[in-house]
């Protein structure tokens, strides 16, 4: 009997027909909700318009152009969809996030499901879920067993790698196929993965870019392992696989693949800046709540204890992240999120989209932030993402907090009501109730009965009127 290899355990969780229980279809409608709100939220974003902008769409669906670009009246062709749909949805930086693997699973699963799903006029709801919750599964097992903190340190974006993956498996779950055609679209998709962190230098759009890429990649890995186009059987241990191109090896650790461990793993965003800023965001703006009178000028310090994982995004070079020039600095730079969140109590769409001005107010303050290490917090890494602060007053007053998990964790968890009043600040109540509705309603019937997915199922166009 051959040993059962990553690339094998990989496959065979795909091809095999789960059962899905109650739990993890709420999750899925959770997610599913999220997801469509930061992506129709991120449509008026400049990098998404300058993007729809390089492609041609259509106002009418035909055969070609059959896939939805969320949020608009226009199509697509299936994999441009997944590009631009993927590019908008990581534009907020409020898109969900998988805290071991240190990635964001919706922003590149999802584009290339609904950019299929429309292509062929809807997959069963049963089948849509399935293929979530497996899609979910492989990106985020393959990305803890790359390792976060390894694939950062070689200058790559874990959801761009990795995510390619996680959106060819969810197709191919989609498509049906057999375990030697899964393998061809895994393998494919990993040969094809790709995203880099340089964007940090100079607060450009790549990042965005990252998303959609994984999403398209992964929709054309799926197809062309459909028709057996062949890729290497050990795409992730091979001498030259993915896992010695993005980590190091597979060193000590062993792929860990259980049912529904991905999508409860993930965490929804409720600050549009880097995950590993929201915990310590969460306890300064508790001491804010708790000092409403606090201004700069009483702040001697604020030390932040910052995952060392994350530190080459948030915190390094200190020097660097007193200068911010753009939305995306600001949403990469722990320094400007205490200090707004100690002297304002706010984290906001608003607050990042003007961040070069706010700023400016805040600099003196900005460089009063240390980011340091703390034993407590990395001893709980990655498994569990925690927080620890410390100010210091000029009456003398010394303030420390500390938290065990980050808000809209998996240990602290969002509830469905409060992503539908994330997503009502998002768009529009009025398309909030009606995409809740049509999500909720999916899969309302039997397995048999129950409506088919697509864009135009879950989501309505001309209820943006006055979204943005």
């Amino acid at each position: 009997m051959n040993e059962a290899t990553p690339e094998s355990q990989i496959v065979e969780h795909v091809v095999m027909k789960h059962t899905i229980d109650s739990a993890l279809r709420d999750d899925v409608e959770r997610f599913l909700l999220d997801f469509l709100a930061v992506t129709v939220g991120g449509i008026g974003r400049t990098s998404a318009v300058v993007a729809r902008s390089a492609f041609m769409t259509r106002a009418v669906r035909d055969e070609v152009f059959s896939a939805r670009v969320h949020g608009t009246d226009e199509w697509a062709i299936p994999e441009h969809a997944a590009l631009l749909n993927g590019i908008a949805s990581h534009g907020l930086e409020l898109d969900d996030t998988h805290e071991e693997a240190s990635m964001h699973p919706a922003v590149a699963i999802f584009p290339a499901m609904f950019a299929y799903a429309d292509s062929v006029g809807g997959v069963a709801w049963d089948t849509f879920v399935r293929a979530v919750v497996v899609g979910y599964d492989v990106m985020t097992s393959v990305g803890a067993l790359t390792g976060a903190a390894e694939s950062y340190g070689r200058g790559f974006h874990p959801t761009a790698i990795c995510g390619s993956l996680g959106a060819a498996a969810a197709v191919s779950v989609i498509l049906g196929l057999d375990s030697t055609r899964t393998s061809h679209a895994l393998g494919i998709a990993a040969n094809m993965s790709s995203g880099s962190l340089e964007f940090l230098s100079d607060g450009s759009w790549t990042k965005r870019l990252n998303a959609g890429q994984a999403a398209s990649t992964g929709l054309r890995a799926a197809m062309l392992g459909q028709v057996g186009f062949e890729a290497p059987a050990r795409f992730l241990t091979g001498r030259d696989g993915f896992l010695h191109q993005y980590g190091q090896g597979a060193g000590p650790r062993s792929l860990v693949l259980e049912l529904g461990q991905g999508i409860r793993g993930t965490s929804v965003k409720l600050y549009p800046c880097c995950r590993y800023m929201h915990g310590n965001i969460d306890l300064l703006r508790a001491i804010h709540q708790e000092n409403p009178g606090l201004t700069i000028n009483d702040v001697v310090s604020i030390e932040c204890a910052v995952i060392s994982a994350g530190a080459s995004l948030v915190a390094c070079p200190p020097e660097r992240k007193l200068s911010v020039s753009s939305p995306v600095d600001a949403q990469f730079n722990m320094p400007f999120g205490a200090a707004l969140a100690l002297t304002t109590g706010g984290a906001t769409v608003s607050d990042f989209d003007g961040a070069p001005a706010v700023a400016l107010r805040l600099k003196s303050l900005m460089s009063r932030v240390t980011c340091v290490v703390s034993e407590r917090v990395e001893s709980a890494f990655p498994s569990a993402w925690q927080a620890e602060v410390r100010v210091e007053l000029k009456d003398g007053t010394l303030i420390e907090r500390y938290s065990e998990a980050f808000r809209g964790s998996p240990g602290d968890p969002a509830s469905w009501e409060e992503v539908v009043t994330k997503a009502g600040g998002l768009v529009n109540l009025a398309w909030v109730d009606h995409v809740g509705s049509a999500i909720r309603g999916l899969g309302g019937g039997t397995s048999a009965d129950s409506t088919a997915v697509t864009s135009e199922a879950v989501t309505s166009a001309a209820l943006l009127d006055g979204a943005y």
